[in-house]
């Protein structure tokens, strides 16, 4: 049972960093293994501690980090990238929990749902005007770090996996209880 409890946290961190940047977070996570520091890779996934995967998806990283700071890319590219962010959302979560069809399947289904919801929460928090590129920029920078950190922290210690899902949420409801007080106002006002 607490086998489970750690992979459920694993594999909602994992997949909610690969929500915000896929391919960040599966090069971190072959990076990680490679130098066998926190949890390894299982067999189905090995192929991902292979220094020619690790090098290619860091030059995706870039490039979607780059397009991300570009004001009139980042929405598109959000929208565009969807079905990727998924599939490496599950594939974040399904390529470090132990081995077996059923932890694969649901690590697999799990690192999918929680990519799919930062993806979301992400777009709809994000601000769709903003007074200079400078704000852009310094928002994915978090983003950035914050998905670095947050892969990390979780591969190292698998409960971190369930603050970074409860991050995302927090953000999300915050979100969500501003937007019905401002519509609340709104026909208050009317």
């Amino acid at each position: 049972m607490t086998a489970w409890l750690l992979a459920a946290g694993q594999m909602l961190g994992l997949g909610t960093s690969a929500g915000v940047r896929p391919s960040l977070t599966v090069a971190v996570i072959g990076v990680v293994s490679g130098l066998g520091w926190g949890v390894g890779l299982n067999e189905q996934f090995g192929f991902l501690d292979n220094w020619l995967v690790m090098v290619v998806l860091v030059v995706l990283a870039i490039f979607e980090s780059s397009f991300d700071k570009i004001p009139k890319v980042d929405r598109l590219q959000g929208r565009l990238t969807m079905p990727y962010r998924v599939v490496m959302g599950a594939v974040a979560g399904a390529s470090t929990v132990p081995s077996g069809w059923a932890f694969v399947v649901a690590g697999a289904v799990l690192g999918a749902i929680a990519a799919w919801c930062a993806l979301y929460t992400k777009q709809i928090t994000r601000p769709r005007t903003v007074p200079s590129d400078a704000a852009l920029t310094l928002i994915s920078l978090w983003e950035d770090l914050a998905t670095f950190a947050g892969t990390v922290l979780t591969l190292l210690f698998a409960p971190i996996g369930y603050c970074v899902a409860g991050f995302t949420g927090l953000m999300y409801w915050q979100h969500s209880r501003r937007r019905r007080a401002k519509y609340r106002r709104l026909r208050g006002g009317a």
